[in-house]
């Protein structure tokens, strides 16, 4: 009985340390990976990322709360006041790591709609905090208390800059808000056109540095892209110059994904405001005064263990505020601020650290540069090579599915899991997109083809159908190839962008549904069409195989993903950013640029064809009577 309650006294003695070391470990890893989710597809590091997220924040309050109950315990001998514990001391530090760090505020924008709850929470932590310097009066010398409360102010106003961070980034706040967060920089001057610098405009080399400066002058018409004001935005900005070109459209497209990334999970938005960096200024000085007053106090009563945590804790905050700080260089707002003000040499140290590797660099592209992938037909007939461990996984599955007589369609949900994989978004495949959304803006004719693609694609009831039957037919066409006879180079090409594009547009449908313009439940579509008797038929059996066939599906699918992007809304891309974005999310950006969708001013139909489906009939709501043609309008005023 004595050794059980001498194990239960040792346990409560030493709980508190691990707990503190966990919850400043967490904040290291959350620091260091935050960001990287946007450049990244990989499932283990959102997990890990996700599970400290949410770790970091129950295990600070949870041993905030150990320690509001902890009583000083004395270890040698048993001797009251020989030895005493710190842990009072590591209150404010429990508050500095709930404030989060700069590379992540926010996991998801459910998150960042929770604001509130995190600043009632801030209220009872900080009652908490407050009460174990209460309790502690008396017990410990005033020097410390004073160096205590310094450091009060600091985890103050790191969880109130988390809290405002969560309030700026939900949509809420993006709707109500106007452009007006995002302080209109200068015109853009270009040197080698003018050879001198104007005061009124910013001079750059007309190179890269020239995209990302009309990409951040562009922000106030994205903010209203975002928020779905774009229609009611003035239809002329600095980012119109750059979108004759495809690929500096693709550039600056990736740019403004990656700040809006920033501002919507990080604090990038909150610490470029001048009352943030006030508020920063003052705990910057109130940690360092902190530090000097416990360095100079006298310490001799407290455990060593104690006091090595505790400079741990100061060393690391002081190490993070560091490399916040390198990390606030390296974004392209301070380095256009510095521009703007001809502050060169710090403009041009901020240039490099931004282009460098660690950075944004030119041959990077900022928003993740992958693409998910389903192959539906693969699935269905059961054929297709297991090329990853999921899908080697997901074969054995189907295999004791079948072992033990269960259908198909009960394990369709793990094949969603499994057979997903996700493959580069190459230069070719965003460039034939592009030039689809340019063709559509300037042109916006057919196809060039001898085929009836409005009723194929049409005839179908939902738009989900449609891509199903395409995506088999798809599959079934590019089969055809003889893989003993390879194509050139360029026709292989394209056949990967056709296959690309097909397997994405099938991913969409699986597993980001609400993306889709879809009529009926993409669930109960699915396990509709998952008999291979339905999709027996191959209307694509006329189109021989050949470079020019491959081109025409090629056009055909990147004209199924702009009208898909088009109908899509601005709350559910910025909902996907969090995880780095996906394509169509760049898609329906890039059409936003040039006035398409349908929150914009040129709005794409999927086809004028007049196909009808004879089992869906169609009311109106507001129904016009048929106007009388105007001799039978004549003769009855005659008759009368």
């Amino acid at each position: 009985m004595h050794a059980i309650e001498g194990l239960i006294k040792l346990i409560n003695m030493w709980e508190i340390q691990p707990l503190v070391l966990l919850s400043f470990t967490l904040q290291i890893f959350l620091f260091f990976t935050g960001s990287l989710r946007q450049h990244s597809a990989s499932m283990f590091l959102r997990l890990s990322i996700w599970a400290a997220y949410l770790g970091a924040d129950f295990v600070a309050v949870y041993t905030l709360g150990l320690v509001s109950r902890h009583e000083d315990i004395t270890i040698e001998g048993h001797i009251p006041g020989k030895t005493q514990s710190l842990a009072f001391f590591w209150a404010p530090f429990l508050l500095i790591h709930l404030g989060g760090q700069d590379t992540i505020t926010a996991f998801a924008m459910e998150d960042n709609n929770l604001w509130l709850r995190h600043l009632l929470n801030l209220v009872v932590q900080a009652v908490l905090a407050i009460y174990v310097f209460w309790k502690s009066i008396g017990r410990h010398r005033v020097e410390l208390l004073v160096s205590g409360v310094f450091l009060f102010v600091v985890g103050v106003i790191k969880y109130g800059e988390r809290i405002w961070s969560l309030k700026c980034g939900c949509f809420k706040s993006l709707e109500s808000g106007s452009g007006h967060r995002y302080k209109k920089l200068p015109d853009l001057e270009c040197e080698e056109d003018t050879g001198q610098e104007s005061n009124s405009k910013v001079s750059t080399d007309g190179g890269y540095d020239s995209i990302v400066y009309i990409a951040l002058s562009s922000m106030p018409h994205v903010h209203d892209i975002f928020s779905g004001r774009g229609y009611f935005s003035i239809a002329d900005f600095p980012a119109r110059s750059m979108l004759d070109d495809n690929k500096e459209a693709i550039k600056m497209v990736s740019i403004i994904l990656s700040v809006m990334f920033s501002d919507f999970y990080t604090k990038a938005l909150v610490v470029r405001r001048r009352s943030a960096i006030i508020l920063r200024c003052i705990s910057q000085m109130s940690a360092v005064v902190a530090f000097a007053v416990f360095h100079e106090n006298d310490k001799q009563r407290y455990r060593k263990i104690d006091i090595a945590i505790t400079y741990s804790l100061f060393v690391g905050c002081f190490l993070l505020e560091l490399c916040a700080m390198f990390i606030s260089m390296m974004s392209p707002w301070t380095w256009a601020w510095l521009k703007v003000r001809k502050w060169d040499r710090l403009a041009r140290l901020s240039w490099f650290i931004f282009s460098s590797n660690i950075g944004w660099p030119e041959e990077k592209q900022c928003f993740q540069k992958s693409m998910g992938q389903y192959i539906f037909s693969s699935w269905v007939t059961g054929s297709g090579q297991a090329r990853t461990f999921n899908q080697r996984v997901m074969t054995m599955v189907k295999w004791l599915a079948d072992l033990v007589r269960v259908e198909r369609k009960n394990i369709f949900w793990i094949s969603k899991l499994l057979d997903t994989e996700y493959v580069d978004v190459d230069e070719m495949t965003m460039d034939c997109v592009a030039k689809e959304i340019s063709q559509l803006r300037h042109v916006g004719g057919p196809i060039k083809s001898g085929r009836d693609w409005p009723n194929l694609l049409g005839e179908r009831a939902d738009f989900g159908a449609a891509i199903v039957l395409f995506h088999v037919l798809t599959d079934k066409h590019l089969s055809r190839y003889p893989p003993s006879h390879p194509p050139d180079m360029e026709e292989f090409g394209m056949m990967e962008v056709c296959r690309k594009l097909s397997n994405y547009m099938m991913y969409l449908l699986a597993t980001h549904p609400s993306l889709l313009p879809l009529n009926v439940s993409a669930e109960a579509m699915l396990d509709h069409l998952q008999d291979p008797q339905i999709l027996h038929e191959d209307l694509l059996q006329d189109l021989e195989p050949s470079k020019e066939a491959v081109e025409e599906l090629v056009q055909v699918w990147a004209r199924l993903l702009i009208y898909a992007a088009g109908k899509s809304r601005g709350e559910m891309h910025t909902a996907l950013l969090s995880s780095g974005g996906e394509f169509i999310t760049f898609v329906w950006l890039l059409m936003a640029l040039y006035d398409l969708g349908d929150f914009q001013w040129k709005r794409i139909r999927l086809t004028n064809a007049a196909f009808i489906d004879h089992r869906v009939e169609e009311l109106f709501a507001f129904p016009v009577p048929a106007a009388i043609p105007p001799e039978e309008a004549s003769s009855s005023k005659a008759h009368g």
